[in-house]
C-alpha cells in the first residue's frame, strides 16, 4: 500500500489530501448541478426545489472550507510574500518567515475556537425545509481549521529544523 522509503505519516497525509481535493471537487460538481436544475425548474416548473437552497448552502461551505485546507496544505493560499522573497534564505527572512507562521498559527487558533463555538450554538437548530442539523453547516469551521493548524505546525516544524517550508 505504501511506497517504499515512505513513512506511515507521509502515506496518511497523501490520503487525507485526495479525501480534501476530493470533497471540495464533489461539492462543486454537486453546486453546478443543483444550480442548473434550479434555473431549469424556473423555466419549466416541473417540480419544486425549495429544498435546494439548503443543500446548496451546505455544500457551498464545506467546499470553501475543504479547498481552503488543500490549499493551505499546499502553501498555495494567497499570501503577500514579497518580503520573505526579497530576504530568501537570510537570517532575516527565516525569522520573518517564523513570526509569519507563528501568526498564521494564532489566527487558525482563533478561528478553530470561534467556529467550534458557533457548531456549539448551532447544536439545537435544524433547517426549515429538510430538518438538518445546522451544525453540519458550522463544522466546517472547526474541521477545517484544525486541519489547518496541523499543517501550520508540520510547517513551523519544518522551518524550525532548516528544512524548506
Amino acid at each position: 500500500m505504501s511506497r517504499p522509503g515512505s513513512s506511515w505519516w507521509a502515506e496518511a497525509d497523501r490520503v487525507l489530501a485526495a479525501v480534501l481535493r476530493w470533497g471540495s471537487m464533489l461539492c462543486l460538481a454537486f453546486l453546478l448541478v443543483l444550480l442548473a436544475a434550479g434555473v431549469l425548474v424556473r423555466f419549466a416548473p416541473l417540480f419544486s426545489m425549495g429544498w435546494a437552497d439548503e443543500v446548496v448552502e451546505l455544500a457551498f461551505a464545506w467546499m470553501v472550507f475543504l479547498g481552503t485546507a488543500v490549499l493551505w496544505r499546499d502553501g498555495k493560499h494567497i499570501s503577500v510574500d514579497f518580503l520573505l522573497q526579497g530576504l530568501g534564505g537570510s537570517p532575516a527572512g527565516r525569522l520573518l518567515a517564523l513570526v509569519v507562521a507563528l501568526l498564521s498559527l494564532g489566527f487558525l487558533a482563533v478561528f478553530t475556537r470561534e467556529g467550534w463555538l458557533l457548531t456549539l450554538q448551532a447544536m439545537g437548530n435544524r433547517t426549515p425545509i429538510l430538518e438538518l442539523p445546522r451544525l453540519l453547516w458550522y463544522a466546517a469551521l472547526p474541521v477545517s481549521g484544525l486541519l489547518m493548524i496541523g499543517y501550520s505546525v508540520r510547517g513551523l516544524w519544518r522551518l524550525v529544523r532548516g528544512r524548506s517550508t
